[in-house]
């Protein structure tokens, strides 16, 4: 073989190394080649089109803080993938607490974060854990039926326990004396239980377990005669957005859960009374049952979507229209009675003036249907199930994750649609073919478009000029845009939180003291008319001493509740009317107005003048005396 050499410096030879034929890179070979099936694989892009989309790629995307979504992570995973590149994920980590994103999704709570948030917009409010637990959502439910007997009788007849005990015994037994031959049942739930835990059957007060009689719980009535669908009973999970509080806007899902229970329905008996799979519709609960049937169609199974039951409820001959509207009717008084006690809870949180997050959070309602199609709601859960799969035991302890198609239609279009509804707007500047003679693009360019970024794609094309059904929603407005004249009337207790907050005193506390409370009735000047200031400082010991007993942590003060009562024993002291709603509206209409009117108590304190010297004995004063008495 023949070599080549070279001359170097000094006299020295080297061979000539040929260069080796350039080999193509593995894009270049895979535009040539082809699948099995005979079809072409899809071309990389060349490097002018990388260059475009590059360009257009925005510098600021939208980004979601997800470390502490905890269960929900796969579903806001494929709901930003779904929304594009002009959505970002993030993820707060050790060595980087300190990224500011523009939405945080919690797990649990507003407090899941580590460090405090001063910007941007979680998915959880302050203080709703608490508000929709069983006992305290039947302490507002019950407030609300005092005020509006007529609206609010969606909620089954309810007690607290342990405190209301002798009230239930007493009730339960008058019920009984009314119908001697209808035995009456009521059901158990403990207040802090979940997914179906502690639930129990009973007809006699006095059967009442350690939960009720030590482990706080509420006793409801047993709805009779529920709608059954194939001989089973189910209920309906519906999807509430609440994504502001003021002004108040909240938004319904379209599309809802239909949960089954997993044996033939019969009246409650003494004999069926401990079948928890016959009665409870948990879906934790029925799942673990045998009888359970898990489906790839959405409209069979031990769980369905809500379209599906409507379809065959409609082949039936119901009026399925006029049951939807009724259920909206029931959410939009359900929000608005939580609404008071969550402006609250975020005053003390979140006071105005201060730097920090804005909130919304999604909602879950379990709502039973009746045979004449009469919605009641059950409870109201505050971090409702994320979850896409469903776990399928194959062996004693050994599960498998098999896909559910219901949950994939119902969850993913209810985050990616929340996360466009709440989404910063943000506009970005897209720019045409035409380049500057530099090169780069000119923001002076009369071609230029400005489109909002969750509106384009990869190819530079716009969704709405690609196909109109992708601006379509799976929510829908509420209030205001739908209720929002319908049910002003209800938000009573708002303007009585308002005067709550205004009177605390004490910023970031949730409870007024006896001088707030002092402050509160002279201000308004309600200390006349046979209502003195010893009567007024008697009610709030009683008033505090009442609710302070319910309170574990045992912080002192008058809660929100407390305040409440209070406000309505001064409504019937001071006035006369036919109802109670009426003498709270005329209280609240008279504290208004005094707050209003611009009388400033304790009044401020006079500045210190001072006085001139006195100028009597001047010549210009004793001239223009004279003049005063020549002319009377």
């Amino acid at each position: 073989m023949n070599a080549t050499f070279t001359m170097k410096a000094g006299g020295k030879l080297e061979p000539i190394v040929p260069r080796r034929p350039k080999t193509p890179k593995p894009q270049d070979l895979s535009r040539s080649r082809t699948l099995l099936d005979g079809t072409e694989r899809s071309k990389s892009p060349s490097k002018k089109e990388a260059k475009l989309q590059k360009r257009r790629r925005p510098k600021n995307p939208i980004t979601v803080e997800s470390s502490k979504a905890k269960s929900s992570m796969e579903v806001l995973r494929i709901a930003l993938k779904e929304l594009g590149w002009g959505w970002k994920e993030v993820s707060n980590n050790k060595k980087n607490l300190t990224t500011e994103c523009d939405i945080y999704w919690h797990g649990n709570t507003f407090h899941d974060s580590d460090t405090p948030i001063c910007s941007g917009k979680v998915n959880k409010y302050p203080g709703m854990v608490e508000i929709v637990r069983k006992v305290s959502l039947t302490r507002i439910m019950n407030q609300m039926r005092t005020l509006f007997p007529n609206e609010y009788d969606f909620y089954p007849k309810s007690w607290a326990l342990p405190e209301q005990f002798h009230h239930f015994a007493a009730e339960a037994a008058a019920i009984q004396r009314e119908n001697p031959k209808q035995k009456q049942y009521f059901i158990v739930k403990p207040d802090d239980g979940s997914q179906g835990e502690g639930i129990y059957l009973l007809n006699n007060p006095h059967e009442i377990t350690s939960i009720g009689l030590v482990r706080p719980a509420v006793v409801q009535q047993y709805i009779p005669n529920p709608l059954l669908v194939e001989r089973k009973k189910f209920d309906l999970r519906v999807y509430v957005v609440l994504t502001s509080l003021d002004p108040l806007k909240f938004y319904l899902c379209k599309e809802g859960m239909a949960r089954f229970c997993t044996e033939t329905y019969q009246a409650p008996s003494n004999r069926n009374m401990n079948h928890v799979y016959m009665h409870l519709t948990n879906y934790t609960l029925n799942k673990r049952n045998d009888n359970y049937i898990h489906t790839e169609n959405i409209a069979k199974g031990s769980k369905r979507t809500m379209t599906s039951v409507w379809l065959s409820l409609e082949e039936k001959g119901y009026d399925v229209k006029t049951a939807c509207t009724e259920i909206e009717k029931v959410i939009c008084k359900t929000v608005l009675a939580l609404i008071p006690e969550l402006k609250v809870q975020s005053h003390a949180e979140l006071p105005p003036g201060k730097p920090g997050p804005t909130c919304f959070q999604i909602l879950g309602l379990d709502i039973l249907l009746t045979a004449d199609l009469k919605p009641y709601l059950l409870e109201i859960n505050a971090n409702p199930s994320y979850r896409l799969g469903y776990d399928h035991e194959v062996s004693p302890g050994v599960y498998e994750t098999l896909p559910s198609p219901v949950d994939d239609e119902i969850k993913i279009p209810l985050v990616k649609d929340t996360l466009k509804l709440i989404k910063p707007v943000r506009r970005i500047t897209c720019h045409s073919t035409s380049a500057s003679p530099s090169g780069r693009p000119s923001s002076t360019d009369p071609n230029d478009i400005t489109l909002d970024m969750s509106e384009l794609q990869l190819d530079g094309t716009t969704k709405r000029g690609r196909n109109q059904k992708t601006n379509e929603t799976c929510l829908e407005e509420l209030f205001p845009a739908k209720y929002g004249e319908h049910y002003e009337f209800v938000r009573i207790l708002e303007r009585i939180a308002y005067l709550f907050n205004h009177f605390l005193g004490i910023r970031g506390t949730l409870r007024i003291g006896p001088t707030g409370f002092r402050t509160f009735t002279r201000r308004c000047k309600l200390c006349d008319n046979g209502l003195s200031t010893a009567s007024i400082d008697i009610l709030y010991i009683d008033m505090a001493r009442k609710w302070n007993a319910l309170n574990p942590e045992g912080t002192a003060g008058l809660c929100f509740d407390g305040f409440v009562e209070a406000f309505s024993i001064i409504a019937n002291r001071k006035f006369c009317g036919v109802s109670l709603q009426e003498k709270v509206v005329a209280l609240l209409d008279l504290c208004e107005c005094h707050l209003n009117s611009g009388i400033i108590w304790p009044p401020p304190r006079r500045m210190r003048v001072r006085r001139l010297p006195r100028v009597q004995d001047s010549e210009e004063y004793l001239r223009v005396r004279r003049l005063m008495q020549m002319e009377n």
